[in-house]
């Protein structure tokens, strides 16, 4: 079978030379392939949610261009771009590092583009955080007709999907173990809402705790709480159960297990759109370490 790197382009294997070079790992073939693996996964990952989300590759940006834009650079760093308002645009910039649990992040409210860009050319700006990225692989921008405040919507989506998908793809690496399964703990969704929203993580704590307890209370008071674009939750009444003989799984005998009354149980419906886009989740490519998809963290 044909290794990742040699099915690269001469000028993507010179850049993960230089990537190898500053990762921690070893200097050999077998690390090579591996960020190779890694490049490529972040590559197939960033093209498989633009898709999900209608949004389009772009081989040219135009520092006028009137639409928001999402890019991704050679060193698999993600840049994202508002449409322009007066004069600026909202300009985000995360840099992934292999031996990181989250992106480092730089922001914008009003960057201006100093000049037209593409693919494989820099992006400069006049102002801001950072004056100029890296060659960009990938551009992607939202359809025509699609409103400002939807394509901000898009971007955003796909901005917290893929750092946090890159960031899970990094953990896969041979020197990056202690970073397995840390992304969704209550420390990094706090972290990561308190980086996003400029706010400290004592503020985005007490507002996620607040939050939780909104939606337990409205369930909880019989009411069909919406949960965004995921659902809703609700009580759903459990019917009766008489008492009945059945077997210890864990030792085959049999055991007696008692009657229940009707009781109310918690129950979550997912929405036709969250159930359209699980369907065509590639998982093997959204869990790149060993396919499993167990990562369920409760300790709010």
């Amino acid at each position: 079978m044909e290794k990742v790197f040699n099915s690269l382009p001469e000028h993507i294997q010179v850049h993960l030379r230089e990537i190898l070079r500053s990762s921690g790992l070893p200097d050999n073939e077998e690390s090579l392939e591996a960020i190779s693996k890694n490049w490529m996964d972040k590559k197939n990952l960033f093209q498989a949610q633009i898709k999900s989300l209608d949004m389009i590759e772009t081989g040219t940006f135009a520092a006028d261009d009137p639409r928001a834009a999402l890019a991704l650079t050679y060193s698999g760093s993600l840049i994202s771009l508002g449409p322009p308002r007066n004069g600026g645009r909202r300009m985000e910039y995360y840099s992934i590092t292999l031996r990181a649990d989250v992106p480092e992040m730089l922001k914008a409210p009003e960057a201006r583009i100093k000049a037209d860009t593409g693919a494989d050319k820099i992006l400069e700006f006049e102002d801001g955080p950072i004056k100029s990225t890296s060659a960009l692989f990938k551009i992607a921008v939202c359809r025509d007709g699609v409103g400002p405040e939807e394509q901000e919507t898009r971007i955003h989506e796909a901005v917290l999907f893929l750092t946090n998908g890159f960031v899970k793809i990094n953990s896969s690496l041979t020197i990056n173990k202690d970073l397995e399964n840390v992304q969704f703990t209550t420390k990094s969704i706090i972290q990561q809402v308190a980086a996003r929203n400029d706010i400290t993580r004592k503020e985005a704590r007490k507002i996620i705790e607040d939050y939780l307890i909104i939606l337990e209370s409205g369930m909880l008071l019989g009411e069909r709480v919406l949960l965004g674009r995921l659902g809703r939750l609700y009580l759903k009444m459990q019917p009766a159960r008489k008492a009945r003989i059945g077997k210890n799984f864990k030792t085959g005998e049999e055991m007696t297990i008692k009657a229940r009354p009707e009781t109310p149980a918690p129950k979550m419906s997912f929405s036709g759109r969250m159930k359209e886009r699980a369907a065509v989740v590639d998982l093997a490519l959204n869990n790149p370490a060993d396919g499993s998809t167990d990562n369920y963290n409760d300790d709010f």
